[in-house]
């Protein structure tokens, strides 16, 4: 993972190169996002149908989840992890702040107001999800995720620092060598393909929450739509049962 730099231009080039190779390396998550794509663009061709303050708010935040996900996968194919995670979880303070609006819609109003609740969307929804398990059913596996993100994208901790700053000990000398990544990237390629896999996963648990929005507003009626939705959920079901272990022990580490 070393990947110390001369200059900008330098970088520059080293993005491109990681993106064009890490499409074609990480082909089938590819693909996979522009399914996803395309189920996230169905509902914005209706967006001039909604005029209600509550429900620009809504839409005004599925738009941030959407541009959210072309940030965070674009920063996974450039081989910034620990950017994809922070623009991740904000991804996920987003639809979560559009739960509670589309569970309680009143409260659209405390979130235009900055209310404290929104302030801390992630903590408070937990909160009273430990009182009523089924009051959130959908955020189970995002306040999991959130954690993750927390820890190693969001904020100057140890665990972030120990990804970008590496070292390794140089028996011979007795010295560390000392590795600077401006590009995060895994040798082992699972554990580069459970980002690619679980980040995808986590975005269409956002657009499931937006969704029972979608069918009492819109009330979109395409079937090829509905069976991509199934289709990737399908999927997205699976890969979530495959890595939910390594989610929830970053919990408890």
């Amino acid at each position: 993972m070393n990947s110390f730099v001369e200059n900008f231009l330098e970088y520059l080039g080293i993005e491109e190169k990681n993106m064009l190779v890490n499409i074609v390396e990480f082909r089938e998550e590819f693909e996979s996002f522009n399914i996803l794509d395309n189920i996230y663009r169905k509902p914005l061709n209706r967006f001039s149908e909604i005029s209600d303050e509550r429900s620009n708010v809504i839409m005004g935040l599925y738009y941030f989840v959407h541009i959210s996900l072309y940030f965070a996968f674009s920063c996974l194919l450039r081989c910034h992890i620990l950017e994809c995670l922070s623009t991740t979880r904000k991804a996920i303070d987003a639809a979560l702040s559009a739960y509670k609006i589309i569970l309680e819609p009143s409260t659209y109003k405390n979130y235009l107001n900055r209310d404290n609740y929104f302030q801390c969307i992630k903590r408070n929804m937990q909160n009273e999800n430990k009182k009523d398990s089924k009051k959130y059913p959908i955020a189970k596996p995002l306040f999991l995720f959130h954690d993750l993100c927390s820890r190693y994208g969001s904020h100057a901790d140890k665990d972030s620092f120990e990804i970008i700053v590496s070292q390794k000990p140089i028996p011979e000398i007795k010295k560390l060598e000392k590795s600077f990544n401006y590009f995060q990237f895994f040798e082992k390629q699972e554990i580069n393909r459970f980002f690619y896999q679980t980040i995808l996963s986590m975005f269409f648990l956002n657009f499931e929450i937006f969704r029972k929005h979608f069918d009492l507003e819109l009330k979109i009626i395409d079937p090829e739509w509905q069976k991509a939705i199934k289709a990737f959920k399908q999927t997205s079901n699976e890969q979530l049962k495959k890595y939910m272990h390594i989610i929830e022990g970053n919990k408890n580490q």
